[in-house]
């Protein structure tokens, strides 16, 4: 009996835990990147965006924080996205 409740449990955390549709991620890692070309104010077309089950996460180097801030607010205004995990790295221009 207790064995069958335990798998019943591990069945109910596993379906919570399914991921996305695979073309939901790759939809949502358009979007981003094109709100982020589109984007007239700063350049951030050399940012990269990989989309996990909902996660974007950004890569990439800018000039300062307010671009960095900018791409993290885009990349939260898309429809479908969960968190943000910014990992630009801000490296003034010499």
């Amino acid at each position: 009996m207790r064995a069958g409740l335990f798998l019943l449990a591990s069945l109910a955390l596993t379906a919570a835990c399914a991921s996305l549709d695979p073309l939901e991620d790759t939809r949502i890692e358009a979007e981003v990147k094109a709100r982020l070309v589109a984007e007239k104010s700063a350049n951030l077309t050399r940012i990269g965006v990989l989309s996990t089950n909902g996660s974007v996460y950004l890569s990439g180097t800018v000039e300062s924080q307010e671009p960095r801030a900018m791409a993290e607010t885009l990349a939260r205004s898309v429809r479908g996205v969960r968190r943000v995990v910014n990992g630009l790295e801000v490296r003034p221009a010499r």
